[in-house]
């Protein structure tokens, strides 16, 4: 078992990771703080870091191993869907009878005062009852685009520049395409899907991002294939860090 002081060495190495996320400047790669952050969990999971605010769901980072090693794992005869990996960083908005009332990084922070900069994101959508939606907060038109969104997830928001894109409806029902088609009628900018029903297409769409011919007017570094059906979702579940329903595929 961990002392309290190793725990408190623990909560430390991952504020001070995060807080080099946010500045824009990574100390470690996304695995490695992903291991981080589930060792914190599996130790001290009422940790303040580990917090969301709002009462919503915390955002799981994408399991990133090959397509074929995550291929194997699930059934023949499903479909799926491919749509761009922003280049931004991850936050959750939580509406309550229409209203947003919470906005959260992975990291639970709150981003309440980046989003209420943001034009894209509704501050009013037409749906009753607790809705989350799960997007990407990203920089327009820039070389770097992550850096400038985790910037303005700082104490001095800055909202310039800045786009929300959503890209998935939490605990929704029917598939993908009516996640995505619910969101854009409220107001929502959604990325592009295109559904796929055998491997080859898969792996043809992420050959045709890693040429720069497809999802090119987006700041990516790669494309996200899910598990097209919600029912489908839930019936593989989520690990500590990632959806088994999802995959980012890279360079």
């Amino acid at each position: 078992l961990l002392t309290q002081m190793s725990v408190a060495s623990l909560r430390a190495e991952w504020r001070k990771a995060d807080a080099a996320y946010r500045s824009g400047s990574p100390s470690m790669p996304d695995e490695e703080f992903d291991q981080l952050e589930a060792k914190l969990r599996s130790v001290a999971p009422h940790a303040p870091e580990l917090q969301v605010p709002g009462g919503g769901t915390a955002l799981l980072s994408l399991n990133n191993e090959t397509f074929e090693d995550w291929r194997y794992r699930l059934p023949a005869g499903i479909a799926f869907v491919v749509e761009p990996k922003i280049d931004g960083c991850a936050v959750a908005l939580r509406y309550v009878n229409g209203r947003l009332e919470a906005a959260w990084t992975r990291s639970g922070r709150s981003a309440m005062p980046s989003v209420d900069l943001v034009d894209s994101v509704p501050r009013v959508i037409k749906a009753s009852g607790v809705v989350q939606v799960n997007g990407e907060l990203y920089g327009v038109g820039i070389e770097k685009s992550q850096q400038n969104a985790a910037k303005s997830l700082n104490k001095k928001p800055n909202g310039d520049g800045l786009a929300f894109m959503a890209y998935t409806l939490v605990n929704a029902k029917g598939d993908e395409l009516a996640s995505l088609q619910s969101m854009s009628k409220w107001g929502f900018t959604v990325p592009d899907a295109l559904v796929c029903t055998r491997d080859s297409e898969v792996i043809a769409l992420h050959q045709r991002w890693e040429t720069g011919d497809l999802f090119y007017s987006l700041p990516t570094d790669g494309i996200v294939v899910k598990v097209l059906s919600h029912d489908l979702q839930r019936q593989f579940g989520v690990t500590d860090r990632h959806p088994c329903w999802a995959l980012a595929m890279k360079k």
